[in-house]
């Protein structure tokens, strides 16, 4: 399900699942909570998202492509930098703790071992990254 074809309630789940796992991490997190912050009841939560894993997923899904968007507009946008001022903002772009990085970050340290599929979107991500920074050279 692509993130444009979700309805409004959805996304709104979406939002608060990212704003809760950021703050408070994947593990401390759980549907209750999810479900009390987007006020949506259990039964629409599991219709629109099945798991708590497909909604971890999707919420990095989202941070990925933002981010992907960000980094591509760095490469390919801005033609006015040097490849050493690309390579600093897509630096601060990754080290910005408030910024769209931050939930990948912490699902590397966090979701490995329990949400397996939810961990590959982030290593998928970081060699996406690795590829398109060594393209710049």
């Amino acid at each position: 399900m692509q993130h444009l074809d979700l309805p409004f309630r959805a996304l709104s789940v979406l939002h608060s699942a990212r704003y809760l796992f950021n703050n408070y991490g994947f593990h401390k997190v759980g549907v209750d909570r999810i479900i009390e912050a987007a006020k949506l009841p259990k039964a629409t939560f599991y219709n629109y998202f099945h798991s708590k894993e497909r909604l971890i997923e999707m919420s990095l899904t989202f941070q990925k492509n933002g981010l992907k968007q960000e980094v591509l507009s760095i490469i390919y946008v801005q033609k006015g930098l040097t490849v050493i001022e690309k390579l600093r903002k897509i630096y601060f772009l990754h080290a910005d703790l408030e910024g769209l990085y931050h939930l990948l970050f912490k699902a590397i340290f966090e979701i490995e071992k329990l949400y397996p599929k939810a961990y590959q979107i982030v290593v998928e991500y970081r060699n996406w990254l690795i590829s398109e920074i060594l393209d710049c050279f």
